[in-house]
């Protein structure tokens, strides 16, 4: 039942709020970010660690959003919000969401709530029957019974979900105490979402919501600080500053470019804000000043990748291939352990005629796609290189791959076809080429949607923060 998982994943998040912020990518899309990924991995790695978590099967969403949220999905899938980690104080507050949300996977409450919405269903439909058996006499008592039986359901539904995050907070203080890390951070976003929602809360029928009340939450975490050993725990070095280079770096790819520079004045030449305005800068095509930005960050801060990575996504906008090639190649040299600094290096080499160049691009590309396979951007390049190398039939096979990993499932399944048209004679390729087809008519079969499904999350490639596209 593919409708009810996907209703379930879409439950579990955080409650809404709405910030004040217009920004320049799409409502909803992806950003895949090196810098920003590693330091929330950083966060969520040793939680998933001590929740009896594998780290490796973690996977993060970073969405861009004016709604407050996080949330949880199966196999190790977490989300996270632009607005949410713009709205917290500090890297102990983004923590204890985190916390929050590695307790929902470790409680299994995913797999958990899919079955007693099952449930909840069930225990409508019964009283729906009853209702229409009765209002048969009765045209009026039936359709009581009816609403009376649907409304029963989801209010024990609701409750069960309440319980469930209960639970997760509970789990998160137990996990940061582990860590000896403080759950304060939790406890101060609680204050947060309790002010921003003040007014909403007034009307609300307490058995019609799906999470406590704030005040509830606040009460728990309360307690527990007053107990816990690590109320006043700290937390590794670096965190904190990371923190606010990322929260920088998104208010500065989200927000109209004036916005930052009026916030960070040409006679401020602290670290965030020289970072805030070469990126807006960026954003408002003015790359000389831009470069003149990071350039100095890097005179300051030479072996640092992702200063390294902007200044390469600076010169690859002006038009400077081969400079940009450079600089993302000293920014893999400096992380070579991030496989989406070794894409942005490669889309640079893509732009080459070269042959040298386009090889060492298909070498990277390949050790990227080892250690993280289902990017699209990914298999757009190797369609590029493809393409430019004679290779139409692996050209039409990476577009299926990328068309696949998208849910453009009716183009996945095309260009899967005609791939098998094309490597006749490559046997392991052609195989996949038609698990590709078997996949797609399987989920089809299945009810998702043939185009725009959202099995994955598309990449917002026309303007990013720009790993990934």
């Amino acid at each position: 039942m593919k409708f009810i998982q996907r209703f379930f994943l879409l439950s579990l998040f955080f409650l809404p709020l709405e910030v004040s912020a217009s920004g320049s990518l799409v409502e909803g899309s992806l950003i895949r970010d090196a810098e920003i990924e590693d330091v929330l991995r950083s966060y969520i790695e040793p939680i998933f660690k001590v929740a009896g978590l594998e780290p490796d099967s973690l996977t993060l969403y970073v969405i861009n959003s004016r709604e407050v949220n996080a949330f949880a999905m199966g196999g190790g899938r977490i989300g996270v919000h632009t607005a949410l980690l713009l709205r917290a104080n500090s890297a102990l507050q983004v923590i204890g969401v985190f916390a929050h949300e590695t307790a929902h996977l470790a409680g299994n409450h995913i797999a958990r709530g899919v079955d007693d919405y099952e449930k909840t269903l069930l225990k409508g439909l019964i009283g729906v029957l009853g209702g229409i058996a009765i209002g048969a006499v009765n045209p009026e008592a039936g359709a009581a019974v009816m609403m009376g039986a649907q409304d029963m359901a989801m209010r024990g539904f609701l409750k069960f979900r309440r319980d469930q995050e209960g639970a997760a907070d509970q789990g998160a203080a137990r996990y940061l105490d582990k860590l000896k890390w403080s759950s304060r951070g939790m406890f101060e976003f609680m204050k947060i979402l309790h002010k921003d929602t003040f007014y909403a809360r007034q009307d609300l029928d307490p058995y019609l919501i799906t999470h406590p009340f704030t005040d509830e939450r606040l009460d728990f975490f309360q307690s527990h600080l007053s107990l816990s050993p690590y109320a006043e725990g700290s937390l590794p070095q670096n965190f904190e500053s990371n923190f606010k280079r990322i929260q920088v770096k998104i208010a500065a790819f989200t927000e109209p470019p004036g916005k930052t520079l009026a916030r960070y004045k040409p006679s401020d030449n602290s670290l965030l804000a020289r970072y805030g305005r070469s990126i807006a800068y960026l954003q408002n095509s003015q790359n000389e000043e831009a470069l003149k930005e990071v350039d100095s960050l890097l005179h300051d801060y030479p072996e640092d990748a992702f200063f390294w990575d902007l200044k390469g996504q600076i010169l690859f906008e002006a038009g400077k291939i081969r400079e940009a090639s450079s600089a993302y190649e000293k920014s893999v040299q400096f992380r070579p352990d991030i496989p989406l600094l070794r894409i942005n290096w490669a889309h640079a080499l893509t732009e080459s005629e070269d042959k040298a160049l386009l090889e060492k691009a298909y070498h990277e590309l390949m050790r990227a796609k080892a250690e993280e396979q289902d990017n699209p951007f990914t298999y757009r390049l190797l369609a590029i290189y493809y393409g430019k190398t004679g290779k139409t039939g692996l050209a039409a096979l990476s577009l299926a791959e990328m068309s696949y990993h998208v849910g453009e499932f009716d183009k996945a399944e095309e260009q899967a076809e005609r791939s098998l048209k094309l490597l006749k004679e490559d046997k392991q390729n052609t195989i996949r080429a038609k698990e590709i087809i078997e996949e797609v008519k399987r989920l089809k079969e299945d009810g998702w949607r043939k185009e725009g499904a959202q099995l994955h999350l598309s990449p917002a490639w026309e303007r990013s923060t720009r790993s990934g596209g």
